[in-house]
């Protein structure tokens, strides 16, 4: 997690392993939108999320 000095903008990497049988594009999408809304306490704070998976367990 960052912030960008200039647009105050708050920059979340996610990097995840994911269990055998769950489709990464569901997970990546459910922590997306849950980490999304776990900022919205400031909504004046633009904030980008990146989820990336690295691996299958």
């Amino acid at each position: 997690m960052s912030r960008d000095g200039t647009t105050g903008t708050w920059h979340i990497d996610i990097r995840l392993v994911l269990h055998r049988g769950h489709r990464a594009l569901d997970v990546t999408r459910a922590v997306h939108t849950a980490t999304l809304a776990a900022t919205r306490a400031e909504p004046s704070v633009p904030v980008r999320v990146t989820v990336t998976v690295t691996g299958v367990v």
